[in-house]
């Protein structure tokens, strides 16, 4: 019934046009580091990982966790394990994906663009070390081997809302 609804009264035309220009307008680094556009961007890139984590093998490790508890409190404090976190996802992580297709690709330079935004907009002091999560988290994913990439992809549906918290959360 909304279906028809939506169809006939021609939102579906109006609402789908805005979708595809936010989700070019992620993979462009510069413009506005408005609040709002970047909370808006993760929830698209939220709908995206989702369609993602679809398209590529299941997790299949259960008791191991890349992103833990304790690793969020430290995503929403420092702007270094923040930025090295962001980075691991788009180097170690969505760079080992082989063979994407179209529709990962399009989400990998998404979330790369998204990455690259928010390290613009919200920018670190240098930091010329690795943080010892950060070193931890690439130890599990590398001692998994081949499924550490789908490991983290499955995490994505944690990273995102931290990412949108963190934003919810500056003034």
């Amino acid at each position: 019934m909304q279906v028809n609804y939506i169809l006939s009264s021609g939102l579906l035309f109006t609402f789908l046009p805005l979708v595809t220009i936010e989700s070019k307008s992620l993979r462009s680094t510069s413009g506005c580091c408005h609040k709002g556009t970047l909370s808006r961007a993760t929830d698209i890139l939220f709908i995206q990982a989702m369609r993602f984590k679809a398209s590529v093998p299941a997790d299949s490790i259960k008791n191991t966790k890349l992103l833990k508890k304790k690793t969020k409190n430290l995503f929403m404090k420092s702007c270094q394990f923040r930025e090295q976190l962001l980075f691991f996802f788009m180097e170690d992580v969505l760079g080992k994906l082989q063979f994407p297709s179209n529709k990962e690709t399009a989400f990998i330079e998404d979330f790369n663009s998204f990455g690259k935004k928010l390290n613009h907009c919200f920018p670190c002091a240098p930091y010329t070390g690795e943080m010892k999560p950060i070193t931890r988290i690439k130890r599990i994913f590398y001692k998994i081997g081949n499924k550490g990439v789908y490991k983290a992809i499955s995490e994505l549906d944690i990273l995102l809302p931290w990412i949108k918290n963190y934003l919810d959360g500056i003034k």
